[in-house]
């Protein structure tokens, strides 16, 4: 069987991994299958266009998509290409969208949604089609024009799938672009409920007849996850493993032999170090030290906002500020950086709020924030709340410019005031932090601006703040690396200022 994997990579601006196409690459190869892929980036793939897509997707018997929400809209566009040149060959769409969004499929140019994991799925389907049978209209967790079938629960035992296959990707040209930088994951599963994320439907989708709720959260093994991290520095050019996992390090015999086996095998012989998530109550005096000793370079926390109220109930995260600066601080006394994730356009959001958003980076002083707006996904609990209290501008909208406006409407705050608030962050938190007139001064320069105007000043605010940043004498934040998402603390500046 010969399966074109198909990833349209466009909403994000860059060029990414993607790890299921990784992982089901491997599940098939060893199932005897060929498999190539169509990364589909306008910029350093194959670009969205009709003609060259059908013509490098020629003599295939399976085409498998996977899909973000963002990006849905042109996987079903380029699964309506291929219904057309190619209308005998099978079309399958995985991953979030087809999990979340599972009433898309009656509309969609697909013939089948998979909804949850899908190793098993695809090896079953792989083999109906090699023994000639239909049957696979029935197979679990399949959604085809026949109806829609049951779950079959979440795979319990993570080391009985193959290492990863990123020869199906351009993966030197990813980590170039990257700077060396690879992704990659080797846990499932959150046993928290934050409302703006998707592991809740996650456990609601995936979860079959006698599965315990205790066993969602799954682990490759120390061993096995070493051992994949191993074969790959030994065949690509790393500098970092960025682990995307959402906790890693909630167990701590997990991690103690985690990081002896990482030390050995990984740090000492080729220096690769890596990047890691955790939750701030998560972070002890043990972890930080594990960390730290094994190569760990930074540690990103969700800090979301400084208003516990907003974080504890809208949010559905019930950490402290208290918890939060004792998770930084602990890591940074052991010379770990820190990443602090923040949103704004939270529910709720006001002048008050953003203030307390800043009080509280100053007392953490993350070595990078990454600030977004809060994209309410679909069907998560906080969409539903935003849905019932009339807060989209257009629920339906999947919004390609998520990172310059919000989905939301406020009471409180104009257009305006959520762009400033965003994107001159750095110039708010140096301003409260030392009373910066010369930031204060740039910010009231934007502040007589129409927001349709403020959006083509991105790149002007970026100039001004590296203006900015040349001139200041203590310690502050400023824009990294042109980038309108992330904020660094640039403290290699002798001057200390007070908390």
């Amino acid at each position: 069987m010969k399966i074109l994997f198909i990833y349209p990579d466009l909403v994000t601006g860059g060029y990414n991994f993607c790890p299921a196409i990784h992982i089901l690459s491997a599940v098939v190869k060893k199932e005897g299958c060929q498999a190539d892929m169509l990364h589909v980036n306008n910029n350093h793939g194959i670009p969205l266009q009709k003609n060259i897509i059908i013509s490098r997707s020629a003599g295939y018997d399976l085409f498998a998509f996977t899909s973000t929400s963002f990006d849905y809209k042109y996987a079903n566009q380029i699964a309506g290409w291929l219904k057309e040149a190619y209308p005998h060959t099978m079309k399958i769409l995985g991953g979030a969208h087809a999990t979340t969004s599972p009433e898309d499929f009656e509309s969609s140019n697909f013939d089948i949604f998979c909804v949850g994991e899908g190793e098993q799925p695809m090896i079953e389907l792989i083999n109906a089609w090699k023994n000639h049978k239909t049957d696979w209209v029935n197979i679990k967790n399949l959604i085809t024009r026949g109806g829609v079938n049951p779950l079959r629960g979440f795979l319990k035992d993570l080391d009985s799938l193959p290492f990863r296959d990123f020869d199906i990707t351009d993966t030197e040209k990813i980590l170039k672009l990257k700077k060396g930088w690879m992704s990659i994951t080797f846990s499932r599963g959150c046993p928290y409920d934050c409302s703006f994320c998707f592991n809740h439907l996650y456990k609601k989708m995936e979860m079959g007849p006698g599965d315990k709720m205790s066993d969602y959260v799954r682990r490759r093994s120390p061993e096995n996850t070493v051992s994949e991290l191993e074969s790959l520095a030994k065949k690509y050019t790393i500098k970092f493993f960025n682990t995307d996992d959402d906790l890693l390090v909630i167990s701590k015999k997990w991690l103690r032999k985690f990081t002896t086996l990482y030390t050995e095998r990984i740090y000492k012989p080729f220096g690769i170090k890596y990047i890691i998530n955790a939750r701030a109550t998560d972070i002890t005096d043990e972890t930080a030290r594990l960390l730290a000793s094994s190569g760990c370079h930074e540690v990103k926390i969700g800090v979301e906002t400084g208003n516990e109220t907003l974080r504890k109930t809208l949010l559905n995260k019930n950490i402290s500020n208290a918890a939060l600066k004792k998770a930084f601080t602990t890591l940074h006394n052991y010379g770990v950086r820190t990443i602090a994730f923040n949103m704004m356009g939270i529910p709720g959001e006001s002048s008050e709020t953003f203030y307390d958003t800043l009080r509280l980076i100053i007392k953490l002083k993350p070595n990078l924030i990454r600030m977004t707006y809060l994209y309410p996904y679909k069907h998560t609990k906080i969409y539903d709340y935003c849905v019932e209290k009339g807060l989209f501008r257009d629920k339906n909208a999947i919004d390609d410019n998520r990172d310059t406006a919000s989905p939301l409407i406020f009471e409180c705050l104009t257009d305006e005031d959520l762009f400033l608030y965003k994107f001159l962050f750095p110039w708010y938190v140096n301003i409260l932090w030392f009373n910066s007139g010369e930031y204060w001064s740039a910010v009231y320069k934007y502040r007589v601006y129409s927001f349709s105007y403020l959006l083509g000043k991105i790149p002007e605010i970026i100039e001004m703040d590296r203006q900015l940043s040349k001139n200041c004498k203590v310690p502050h934040y400023r824009y990294f690396a042109n980038n309108n998402i992330y904020f660094e603390l640039n403290d290699n500046i002798k001057n200390t200022l007070p908390d």
